[in-house]
């Protein structure tokens, strides 16, 4: 079992001017001495950080950026 705890929000928006909050969380696990990070819209689309400002939304296959 994991932890995941919140470590950073950012606020987004697509092309169409759809606005997004994306939840960055820091997974801990047990046996492991390196965290991971997960991306995570509100909604519960998971993401995948491109760069520092855009992120792909893995069911759509959408581009959001930072703004």
């Amino acid at each position: 079992m994991a932890n995941y705890v919140e470590t950073q929000r950012f606020h987004c928006s697509n092309a169409a001017g759809r606005n997004y909050t994306v939840i960055e969380q820091m997974r801990a696990p047990r046996f492991s001495a390196s965290p991971r990070v997960d991306y995570v819209t509100e909604d519960g689309e998971v993401a995948e950080r491109l760069d520092e400002g855009s992120f792909l939304l893995l069911m759509s296959n959408e581009v959001i950026r930072v703004t």
